[in-house]
């Protein structure tokens, strides 16, 4: 491969690093823009099932206006992408270059004399950012809903969700309680408590359980949606066996995440309504 616009301080170190994505059995293109109307062209851009990692090799570590802006342009327009610089284990490294890489989401490779490719930390996809409608209100869960979500927009998707999971969960065993103990519902407390998950859920939308003139709380649609989001956990379990089953896993990840605090919220309203 030859480099035209790479500096020559930095070609080894590019050529080590599409060597380490060569063997993941990526497409590999130097020195063009990711997209026609992308602000910067990186070194390299290899891409498989969809997902596009841009890198930019560096003699230097050095975080410009440049790199700035493209990462910016990723996150607006909510690439399914990933942005890292590569330099040496010799590089010099600036503390303020690191702390602002972290902020925007974009990641930092690292090359040992030997060429072997480190994730000194990992790049942000934008496209799995999740920010919830700001007109939600969480009440007391606002600061576990905020970590959930910081857990999984920075990478720890799994735990993000599984936070969210059992926030959910919990809270619709909450609601349930609280209808209990106001005499909504038929069944006893400590009953409706031994319930899974599942169960609970049915049981608040089931008009037999209701003591009259209560009606179900519940609804059809909300029933459905909380049935929907409960899958998330398989989700989790699930393995990927390919980059395209793994893009659209952690598609469904985002979509349940995103589903999970208007959940709450509705939940809560309910619960609210009960007392």
């Amino acid at each position: 491969m030859k480099f035209e616009i790479t500096p020559e301080e930095a070609q080894p170190l590019a050529l080590a690093v599409i060597k380490h994505w060569k063997k993941k059995n990526m497409k590999i293109r130097i020195e063009e823009a990711a997209w026609e109307a992308a602000p910067y062209r990186t070194t390299i851009v290899a891409e498989k099932g969809g997902c596009k990692i841009l890198i930019e090799a560096q003699g230097e570590l050095s975080y410009g206006r440049s790199q700035r802006d493209l990462a910016a342009w990723l996150a607006a327009n909510r690439h399914y992408a990933e942005f890292y610089i590569a330099v040496s284990t010799d590089a010099g490294s600036g503390v303020g270059a690191l702390h602002a890489m972290k902020t925007d989401g974009v990641g930092l490779l690292i090359v040992n004399d030997q060429g072997a490719v480190t994730e000194h930390h990992r790049a942000r996809n934008p496209a799995l950012v999740i920010t919830p409608d700001p007109t939600l209100s969480f009440g007391p869960l606002k600061a576990r809903v905020r970590e959930a979500l910081q857990k999984f927009n920075d990478m720890e998707r799994k735990d993000g969700l599984r936070d969210m999971c059992e926030i959910v969960e919990r809270l619709t065993e909450e609601v349930g309680v609280a209808a209990c103990k106001k005499g909504w519902l038929k069944i006893p407390e400590e009953q409706f408590r031994r319930k899974d998950w599942s169960s609970q859920i049915n049981e608040l939308a089931r008009t037999e359980a209701y003591i009259p003139p209560h009606t179900p709380i519940v609804n059809t649609t909300l029933k459905d949606d909380l049935h929907s989001f409960r899958g998330a956990r398989n989700l989790i379990d699930h393995p990927a066996k390919s980059h395209t089953d793994n893009k659209k896993r952690e598609m469904q990840f985002a979509e349940r995440m995103i589903q999970g605090p208007r959940l709450l919220a509705e939940l809560l309203s309910l619960k609210r309504r009960i007392k």
